[in-house]
């Protein structure tokens, strides 16, 4: 039987899930959309090597950095449908 803070960790899981999913497609989107691609890049390239470099340096749990590179390579995938990467490969 599921206790009660089972069941709100499960359902918090699931909500965080559901709201990366979700931002991810509106990233994914506004990458395919954008007027200058190879700008966006570049700087999509910096702000996660920024970013990854403060969340390594802050005491996070190993699980945050796992959710970080996941995250970005949800962002970044190749696209079947098109065949194309959103953002070349680093």
């Amino acid at each position: 039987m599921t206790t009660p803070q089972e069941a709100t960790e499960k359902a918090s899981a699931a909500n965080s899930l559901g709201t990366e999913m979700a931002l991810t497609a509106a990233l994914r989107a506004l990458i395919k959309t954008h007027p200058n691609p190879d700008l966006l890049a570049q700087e999509l390239v910096q702000q996660r090597q920024f970013s990854q470099a403060h969340l390594e340096a802050s005491p996070v749990p190993d699980q945050a950095l796992m959710g970080f590179e996941l995250t970005w390579a949800l962002i970044l995938h190749q696209d079947p449908a098109q065949d194309v990467r959103l953002v070349p490969a680093s």
